[in-house]
């Protein structure tokens, strides 16, 4: 089944709780790659729409800074 079509992942719910999952493990990647991350990178990542972490999740691959991957604020 795909995540687009399965009702179960249309749930309001369901995607709070996974795109919160995804920020935390974005997070854990950042902290990995980047050591120490700021809090203001927490408080961009707690408000990030799921588009934004999506996007984000990518440029990890091949940034070479917090900046990189999320953009000056």
């Amino acid at each position: 089944m795909e995540i687009d079509t399965d009702p179960f992942y249309k749930n309001e719910f369901i995607q709070i709780v996974m795109r919160q999952a995804n920020a935390k493990m974005l997070r854990g990647q950042l902290t990995r790659k980047f050591g120490r991350v700021p809090k203001c990178v927490d408080e961009r990542l707690k408000e990030a729409t799921t588009g934004n972490i999506e996007n984000w999740s990518m440029k990890i691959l091949t940034a070479d800074s917090i900046e990189g991957v999320l953009g000056k604020d």
